[in-house]
């Protein structure tokens, strides 16, 4: 009797594994949407007569199906649309446990004794899933802003970074890390141009203006 009872907790103990194996995937379906084939597909019946077999009273036309795809999202770091095999099978919200073959997927649907029917359906698509967290857009590192201090003379000229204007010398700048061009321009003198690259820290420039010959 214990014998018996050891072989059946053993049972137990091993067939989750084994379940899980045989269903790598974990895949929540996200939403459904009906999705009308728009090549659709052709038709032709054939009707008998005493002569045998005759195309001429066939008829011929064709159908466009109606399916349900569903759009899920995998443990594996895919997001999947998934079109079923037989336009009558269809996911309901959930989870289930799936395994992909080649291009298609095979999901578990569970049953009432525990064991699985085996749903097949095509994959329309896949792609990388993408977190709310991946899918803000990103900052520059405060670490690697710097503050540029710009004066010119003479002071009183207007400051152009990466062209757009930010303001009169002598002022200080806050720029992101990276490359940026700085352009001083003050009427009646030539422009100042310098490209700086910026890692953080405190930078000083100072743009010496140069008077515009007059024209002659």
């Amino acid at each position: 009797m214990r014998k018996m009872i050891g072989l059946l907790l053993l049972t137990f103990a091993v067939q989750p594994m084994l379940a899980k194996e045989d269903w790598p995937l974990t895949v929540t379906v996200l939403s459904t949407k009906n999705i009308e084939d728009p090549h659709g597909s052709f038709h032709l019946s054939w009707f008998s007569s005493n002569a045998g077999w005759s195309q001429s009273s066939g008829r011929a036309g064709w159908s466009h199906r109606i399916a349900e795809h569903a759009f899920v999202e995998a443990n594996n770091g895919n997001s999947y649309e998934l079109q079923p095999k037989n336009p009558k099978d269809m996911l309901l919200p959930g989870t289930y446990q799936a395994k992909i073959e080649k291009r298609d997927m095979e999901i578990c649907e569970p049953k009432d004794n525990g064991k699985c029917r085996e749903v097949k359906f095509w994959v329309v698509a896949a792609a990388t899933t993408v977190t709310a967290e991946e899918s803000k857009p990103k900052t520059a590192d405060p670490a690697l802003q710097a503050s540029v201090a710009i004066d010119s003379t003479p002071p009183g000229a207007d400051i152009e970074v990466d062209g757009a204007f930010v303001g009169n010398t002598p002022s200080t700048v806050p720029l992101a890390s990276g490359n940026h061009q700085i352009v001083v321009k003050r009427k009646g003198f030539a422009n100042w141009s310098k490209t700086i690259t910026v890692n953080g820290g405190m930078i000083h420039l100072n743009a010496e203006l140069e008077q515009e010959q007059p024209k002659k």
